[in-house]
């Protein structure tokens, strides 16, 4: 399982672009792609900062999505709204949330090479803390 929760800061007078391409992300992320638990934006209560909540079955999907055609044919228009990105990896806590633990995975060496970019520009690692509190360390 991979949840992340993203917060991101957009130039001003950028919101409106931004959103075009949210909303383009959102409709072609459920559309073409497996494995999607959760893929939402939301406005912060800042002026100009969001945040992104993706659930994927898997770090592989998640990598997958970060690979795919549409994420990538966005990329353009997408890195020029933003001032700055924080994404972070995030586990849920026991019997308060219905998603699945985080886990960790590799990256099979059938997957194609776009795929183990994006596993190296976001590697996923669970913190020891969650892992002592799961009782696992």
């Amino acid at each position: 399982m991979a949840t992340l929760l993203a917060k991101i800061q957009i130039h001003p007078g950028k919101e409106a672009e931004f959103e075009d391409v949210m909303a383009f992300m959102y409709r072609q992320t459920h559309d073409t792609e497996t494995g999607v638990m959760r893929y939402e934006y939301w406005r912060g209560h800042e002026p100009g900062f969001y945040y992104c909540l993706l659930s994927f079955v898997d770090n592989l999907t998640f990598w997958r999505h970060q690979a795919s055609d549409h994420h990538e044919g966005e990329m353009q228009r997408f890195a020029a709204c933003i001032a700055a990105l924080d994404l972070e990896l995030v586990d849920p806590v026991s019997e308060s949330s219905p998603l699945p633990a985080a886990a960790e995975q590799d990256v099979p060496a059938d997957e194609p090479e776009a795929v183990r970019e994006q596993q190296a520009l976001y590697p996923l690692s669970l913190e020891q803390w969650w892992l002592l509190l799961r009782g696992k360390a």
